[in-house]
């Protein structure tokens, strides 16, 4: 008779529930940085165990989330949680939202429509820059300070918030019940994208909408351009993408491609030059190295370019004839068709 082996489990230390825990602080420029050394957060905290290092930095990004959304809601930002779907009792239905500036809907001026990528909580562009650099700029907290000083209105969307359980939405779905509940219109980040588009956007006063969206936010913007494109031609004057993952072969017509081609720049993690152009007819829209080669650092690097893109087509700030000498490029003709659409292309300067 075998007697069966105890196997001591090695206690790992508890996982703290606030940043002065985890042996960080918040300081007043946005950056998170250890108390003892001022370095970004340590992701090897317990060498070899990923397991519980995700588990940390879960944690350790959820603090900083909540902080996150708490500024977006003060001043000097001041935006609104807006219950979705329209109708739902928060009380007792299955529920997410989203935010928006207090006259988004009604201003007929300006307004900017943020759609964030995968895997970030409301209000975020990247983790990794919030972490590394601050959390002004790893959020939306930054453009949206640029876009308010020139009028504008703004709504954020919550894509990835789908999974309903422990009485609110989450990004992930249990994996243990084997059963995923979703929130009605948010079952996925395309669908939650297409709802705000047809329930709220498209019923703004706004008469020039502007759109910029990080990696699947733009392949999420790209079907919605199939479903609302009778408002989307009338409305939206300027589409910037970030490290976008749509092609030009999901947009369905002539002119939803032709909208694209003319109103939407990506830019994109490449080692070429920052600024320059790098051809990819997949897209259907002009793509722009960062000159990052981590595509979190894209839409930080080129925020400048970005806001004086959006900026010029909505008519905020005028183009500089001066600059026109050295930024049209002739791109490579892989087909008759991107022969026609891609002959010429001009790159917004960085010195509007």
């Amino acid at each position: 008779m075998y007697r069966r082996r105890k196997v001591n489990v090695e206690e790992k230390p508890p996982i703290p529930d606030n940043l002065e825990d985890f042996g960080y602080v918040l300081k007043e420029n946005g950056e998170v940085r250890s108390i003892t050394q001022d370095l970004p957060y340590e992701f090897d905290y317990l060498p070899k165990d990923r397991p519980y290092n995700e588990e940390r930095y879960d944690k350790f990004i959820n603090i900083i989330g909540d902080e996150v959304e708490d500024r977006l809601q003060k001043a000097p930002y001041n935006f609104q949680k807006v219950i979705v779907p329209i109708g739902a009792d928060p009380a007792k239905d299955i529920h997410s939202y989203i935010y928006m500036t207090p006259n988004a809907l009604t201003t007929t001026d300006k307004l900017l429509v943020m759609i964030p990528g995968n895997n970030t909580r409301i209000g975020q562009w990247s983790k990794r820059v919030m972490c590394d650099i601050n959390i002004q700029s790893g959020s939306m907290m930054q453009i949206s300070e640029m876009v308010f000083e020139k009028g504008y209105e703004a709504i954020i969307l919550n894509s990835n918030a789908n999974f309903w359980y422990n009485g609110r939405a989450n990004l992930v779905a249990q994996t243990h019940t084997g059963v995923a509940v979703t929130v009605p219109g948010s079952e996925t980040p395309e669908e939650h994208c297409q709802y705000v588009f047809h329930n709220f956007i498209r019923n703004a006063k706004a008469e020039k909408v502007a759109v910029l969206a990080n990696s699947w936010g733009g392949y999420s913007f790209a079907l919605t351009l199939n479903t609302e494109f009778d408002y989307i031609k009338e409305h939206i004057k300027a589409v910037a993408m970030t490290d976008s993952v749509h092609i030009r072969d999901m947009i369905k017509g002539d002119k939803q491609r032709t909208f694209m081609f003319e109103n939407c720049y990506n830019w994109s993690a490449s080692k070429d030059k920052k600024g320059s152009l790098v051809p990819d007819v997949r897209l259907g829209c002009p793509n722009i190295s960062s000159g990052e080669e981590i595509a979190d650092y894209t839409l930080t690097t080129m925020l400048k370019e970005i806001t004086n893109f959006i900026f010029v087509k909505m008519g905020d700030i005028e183009w500089s004839s001066d600059d026109e000498g050295d930024m049209n490029g002739d791109v490579e003709v892989l087909t008759e068709e991107d022969l026609e659409e891609l002959s010429r292309i001009e790159v917004l300067s960085s010195n509007v």
